[in-house]
């Protein structure tokens, strides 16, 4: 729901860069800056003709010229100057923290904002600048104090208090930027930025019964109405109020039966509240309306099946729904294929192969119709029927698309032609599919590094896991099968502990990533650690004979020669099996 939300409240903020500062001074407003520092006369009392004060106001301006036109370096040495006659002089300061930030060298230019801000508390400009560096700086505590202090002394002003937020946010302090946005409300009732942040952060804080009264006066401000109406629907399912979530819903399906955001939250809630027949309603509604394409009911029971990936309690609906629509259009290759991939998806593989025919008999010329063909036959592991299928593929489409080799190498891998594979694969692992196609990059990979290891090729293997690992840093997968072959080969197996503890943090009962930990264990001789972690192992997956033979061995090197036999003999009857 917040994706949706945060597009409707869409708030730009268009903050002055620091640079800025650097070119927008005139030479008229250097010398009234350098005036306007004390009520005498400018740098007075330092010297004994006023020839002598004309000279140095003569030299701020040549300092400042300088400063406008980039000679950064020149202008600063020149400004230092005129500070070494009169240090408390807050508008050299400032000039000074201008000329160092155009060199870029901003930890100078913050010191000497800072004190020309000291000296000078009551000036904009300064404390403007001072801002705007420590913002840069990261310090957003005190960019905060500085926008604070520009709200009190321009009381009838948004922007300060605008940028005053920005910082909270910038902070992680939404609670105090929600404040500020309300301070921003009180001075104006119709600012629409600080309305649309208003509800940005109470939904994010998950205040909604005080996002409900913000939409509901939006709404009838008459801005956005229908997005409003339909974000009013979603924060009343966040709080439970499910019957005005369906009156919501309804009333704007009833003015608007386009709205497709409107029917999929509908349905959504009627799954969530598990009313099956108010959902079975409804969907009969959606689809018997003449306002939606055939096209927009497919998209409609994707997005269900992506859900039903997170969700299993959207799996049956979303089938339903894909049978709902192949009741109305039977001769539709689409809604097959959709069906298909569905039931694939929640491993009723078997099922998905009939989809997948039947689709082929109305689309044959679709090769993803193939495709999935063979990754359901690969699921099912009936491998030479995916291999008699992506010989039909070749013999019909002369030109095929790259993953296509991915999953023929996959083919050969799982048929035993491992050679084959490799010439195939290789020519997907490359450079530019894994900056332009990711996740194929990485699939074929995987399949690529078990081909390196059975040929014997670890190096390759290892190199392979590490560049997947590069592009995916979170991949528990890779991590844990790269941990496993530097454990195997004795490589590296600081690493390798690092690879596999961080695989069990993330799925503590995955028998095959507490096996790969317990033999890493093992090979670092941390042998009670490896004991204990193996064991857990074995009691998740009682049938693997490969933990059973870890844990044999770890018992051999403890002295428990006893225990050692006991899982050898427990191996020979799996093995037998």
């Amino acid at each position: 729901m917040c994706s949706r939300i945060s597009k409707l409240l869409v708030c730009r903020f268009h903050r002055l860069g620091v640079l800025t500062f650097v070119f927008t001074g005139t030479l008229i407003c250097a010398i009234i800056l350098l005036s306007s520092c004390s009520s005498r006369p400018v740098l007075s009392g330092l010297f004994s003709s006023d020839s002598l004060a004309e000279a140095r106001k003569r030299e701020f301006v040549m300092a400042s010229l300088l400063n406008v036109k980039g000679g950064y370096r020149g202008a600063a040495d020149r400004y230092k100057k005129l500070l070494s006659a009169d240090s408390s002089n807050a508008a050299i300061h400032y000039a000074l923290s201008k000329a160092y930030v155009g060199l870029g060298i901003i930890d100078s230019a913050r010191f000497y904002s800072e004190k020309s801000a000291l000296l000078n508390p009551g000036n904009k400009y300064y404390i403007t600048l001072l801002a705007g560096l420590s913002h840069q700086m990261h310090d957003y505590g005190r960019a905060a104090e500085l926008y604070r202090q520009l709200a009190v002394l321009d009381p009838g002003s948004a922007e300060p208090l605008s940028f005053l937020a920005l910082e909270y946010l910038a902070e992680n302090q939404p609670e105090k930027a929600l404040a500020v946005f309300q301070e921003i409300l009180a001075l104006d009732p119709k600012d629409k930025i600080a309305q649309a942040q208003v509800l940005l952060m109470e939904i994010k804080l998950l205040h909604y019964q005080d996002a409900i009264g913000t939409v509901m006066e939006l709404i009838e401000q008459g801005n956005e109405k229908e997005k409003l109406s339909l974000t009013l629907g979603e924060l009343y399912m966040q709080t439970g109020q499910h019957d005005l979530a369906f009156k919501v819903f309804r009333e704007l399906l009833h003015e608007n039966p386009r709205f497709l955001p409107a029917w999929l939250t509908l349905l959504e809630l009627s799954v969530q509240t598990k009313n099956h027949p108010v959902f079975l309603e409804d969907l009969n509604r959606f689809y018997n309306t003449n306002h939606v394409t055939l096209q927009q009911k497919i998209d409609l029971a994707k997005l269900f099946v992506v859900r039903s990936s997170q969700d299993s309690s959207f799996a049956e609906p979303a089938i339903i729904m894909i049978d709902e629509i192949n009741k109305r259009h039977p001769n539709n290759s689409n809604v097959y294929l959709l069906r298909g991939n569905v039931k694939l998806l929640h491993g009723q593989e078997a099922a998905s192969i009939s989809d997948f025919k039947k689709a082929l008999l109305l689309e044959s010329g679709n090769i993803e119709i193939w495709e999935d063909l063979v990754a359901a036959y690969l699921t099912l592991k009936e491998y030479r029927q995916a291999q008699k299928t992506i010989s039909t593929i070749k013999k019909h489409f002369l030109t095929r698309p790259i993953r296509f080799r991915a999953l023929e190498g996959e083919v050969c891998f799982q048929t035993g032609n491992v050679k084959k594979a490799v010439m195939l694969l290789e020519k997907v692992v490359q450079p530019n599919v894994a900056n332009n196609e990711k996740q194929l990059y990485m699939q074929a990979g995987s399949t690529l590094a078990l081909c390196y290891d059975k040929l014997g090729f670890p190096d390759k293997t290892i190199q392979l896991y590490e560049n997947i690992l590069d592009i995916d840093a979170g991949n528990v997968f890779m991590m844990n099968n790269l941990a496993y072959v530097l454990a195997v080969q004795g490589k590296k197996l600081s690493k390798a502990k690092e690879l596999a503890l961080k695989a069990v943090a993330a799925e503590p009962d995955n028998a095959s990533y507490l096996d790969t930990l317990g033999w890493v264990l093992f090979r670092l001789a941390e042998n009670e650690k490896a004991r204990d972690i193996l064991e857990k192992a074995a009691g998740i997956d009682t049938h693997e004979p490969e933990i059973l033979d870890h844990l044999a061995q770890v018992y051999e090197k403890l002295g428990n020669l006893e225990k050692a036999l006991e899982l050898k003999e427990k191996m020979k009857k799996l093995d037998k099996r």
